[in-house]
């Protein structure tokens, strides 16, 4: 199972109720509303629905306050396609 950066930017729309077109590579959680530590589960959790319970097995996604990071995460576990 694997995601585009599209999905990814969807899961995170999706988990912060924001419009998907509102995010991009320069999302993070100092410029998006409501990506705070709630928001951060959101996050994995639409990640985790993607990917089939995959996502729970990277380490340092907890710690990944912006779509850039989570993007490079996903590419160095080749889940991004």
């Amino acid at each position: 199972m694997f995601v585009a950066k599209k999905e990814v930017f969807n899961c995170i729309a999706k988990a912060l109720k924001l419009n998907p077109k509102k995010i991009n590579i320069d999302s993070n959680s100092d410029n998006m509303r409501n990506w705070d530590s709630l928001g951060q589960i959101n996050i994995m959790t639409e990640l985790d629905k993607k990917l089939k319970g995959k996502i729970f097995e990277i380490n340092k996604l907890a710690n990944a306050h912006s779509s850039k990071k989570l993007i490079e995460l996903l590419k160095s576990k080749k889940l991004l396609k």
